[in-house]
């Protein structure tokens, strides 16, 4: 069942507003709180439900109630937060907050493709991200521009929907042709035991690496599956973008290896073969995405420390001088004149 505008759900804690898209698996809807507030609810699509056997139906709701919660965990700057899960009907459902802004598939193409330092920039944001989920023993196994938004107003990227139900079902028409995407890496078109197998932070690189190739040249990069079964050349970003360094060419070519064990093993090790910091990062410390009232206590503290360092030089000045007094100079006496030294007689 598909949920139209105005149905309210949770005993009327949420009414839907819009459906914002429709994947694969899953169905996100614009919705509002009791407060007015928007929010995300985003919940198993019906459609793929009912092509399954009910074996296939349990184990698939189990894996996305399993899998969001485990999202919950992943508390970060840059991950969308998830707000509570619950059940409506036989659907499971998992509230997340409303991130105005454009995604980055919109914003590019405007403008034919980012500057390396603007794009790099996003990468980082993205990849300190991730870190933060594979440390969660979890996986993102969706990265693409689509589903990384720039926040509105600021330059802080938001990284969505995360794939929550590829993980436990199998989608024929995808392993081939039917379902291309650009930014997926081979081991994620088939869940057979072998490809399972071969998943891990290397998998969330190769999508992370395709989305950077997409933010530098406005291009999508050549499909896995057409490079794999068609033997199509991976054309380096390089020759669609001659600004671009060699050190990121090379990086984002070997970050989309098509043999798993061929890329960079973790996020981390990425980040630095493009030469991005990877600790003692702190987002919160970057000056687009600090709020106006810190902005105004740093200011007051920086004045009130260089008033002290004032204060204190006035202060050492005046105690030197009483320490180390200056010799006096005798103040010159008055002189006698001559009329002075001449008396007057008495008559």
């Amino acid at each position: 069942m598909i949920w139209r505008v105005g149905q309210r759900l949770h005993r009327d804690k949420y009414e839907i507003k819009e459906e914002l898209g429709r994947g694969r698996f899953a169905i996100t809807y614009r919705a509002a709180n009791l407060d007015g507030k928007d929010v995300v609810i985003k919940t198993l699509n019906p459609d793929l439900l009912n092509q399954l056997s009910n074996q296939e139906r349990d184990r698939l709701k189990s894996g996305f109630a399993d899998e969001s919660r485990k999202l919950a965990l992943c508390k970060h700057l840059n991950i969308v937060q998830v707000i509570e899960t619950f059940e409506e009907g036989d659907l499971k459902c998992m509230v997340m907050e409303y991130i105005p802004g454009d995604n980055l598939a919109k914003i590019v193409p405007p403008r034919g493709f980012l500057p390396e330092s603007e794009a790099l920039n996003y990468i980082q944001q993205i990849g300190k991200a991730l870190i933060a989920v594979h440390q969660q023993q979890f996986l993102h196994r969706d990265v693409k521009p689509e589903n990384i938004i720039l926040r509105a107003g600021t330059h802080q990227v938001v990284l969505i929907n995360f794939d929550l139900a590829r993980k436990f079902v199998d989608n024929p028409v995808s392993s081939r042709g039917n379902w291309v995407d650009k930014f997926t890496p081979i081991e994620l078109y088939s869940n057979s035991a072998r490809q399972q197998a071969q998943r891990g932070p290397w998998t969330d690189v190769y999508s992370l690496a395709a989305t950077l190739y997409f933010l530098l040249t406005g291009k999508q990069p050549q499909s896995a599956i057409d490079r794999q079964d068609n033997n199509q050349r991976l054309t380096p970003p390089q020759e669609l973008n001659g600004t671009i360094s060699d050190r990121v060419n090379q990086a984002i070519l070997k970050a989309m290896e098509l043999k798993p064990e061929k890329r960079p093993q973790t996020v981390e090790e990425w980040l630095k073969e493009l030469g991005l910091q990877t600790s003692n990062f702190s987002l919160s410390k970057l000056p687009w995405t600090q709020p106006l009232w810190a902005w105004i206590l740093e200011i007051m503290g920086v004045l009130a420390l260089f008033a002290a360092l004032i204060s204190g030089i006035k202060d050492g000045t005046d105690l030197f001088k009483d320490w180390f007094p200056e010799k006096s100079t005798p103040t010159p006496t008055s002189q006698p004149t001559s009329s002075s030294l001449t008396q007057p007689q008495n008559k």
